[in-house]
């Protein structure tokens, strides 16, 4: 979610688009990205299961969920460090990070008394971005709104469907990760 989410910043804040000259920038952006949020999220998760310090990953324990998410996080801050500051891409990568970021330590303190959807968090953020996104850039991307909805009713109604999670589970994941990643972009756009 979060390469999808950084994707979509890329492409619709017209600032980074313009300043992102030729394919390497952008390779080098979306790999550092995805290896933050993606594969070093997997990778420690596996390292947790060798080490037995996790139960399973299919099915974890709210332990194992807490140490997932807490080790989850860890990489996404890198992920943040890996665009702040960078003066060529300007604010709305790092706003989008910082609001990953937040919606990651909301959903960690939420695990603490509910089974919060991390599917529903990684989706709404990706609806957040783009409603943040819009707001910030003052670009009309309904399109891309349009698509978000439909995928955050896909997903969420497939979590449903599987009885991974309760709808107040889903619901709850839904508000973490759409409002954390829009108010950081609509906090920054004044």
């Amino acid at each position: 979610m979060p390469t999808l989410g950084i994707l979509i910043v890329m492409v619709f804040d017209p600032f980074v688009y313009q300043s992102l000259d030729g394919p390497l920038p952008w390779f080098i952006l979306l790999t550092s990205i995805f290896i933050c949020t993606g594969l070093l999220p997997i990778f420690f998760s596996w390292i947790l299961l060798k080490m037995e310090r996790i139960s399973s990953l299919t099915n974890p324990t709210p332990n194992d969920r807490k140490q997932l998410i807490a080790f989850t996080e860890l990489c996404f801050i890198l992920g943040y460090y890996a665009v702040h500051n960078v003066p060529m891409v300007g604010r709305s990568l790092s706003c989008f990070m910082m609001g990953i970021n937040i919606a990651m330590i909301v959903t960690l303190i939420a695990s603490m008394f509910t089974r919060v959807s991390l599917h529903a968090v990684g989706i709404g953020g990706v609806l957040g971005t783009a409603i943040g996104l819009m707001y910030y850039t003052r670009i009309p991307i309904y399109p891309v709104i349009a698509c978000a909805i439909v995928l955050v009713s896909v997903i969420d109604y497939a979590r449903y469907k599987l009885q991974a999670h309760t709808a107040f589970d889903i619901y709850l994941g839904n508000i973490i990760g759409i409002t954390c990643t829009a108010l950081v972009f609509i906090a920054y756009a004044r």
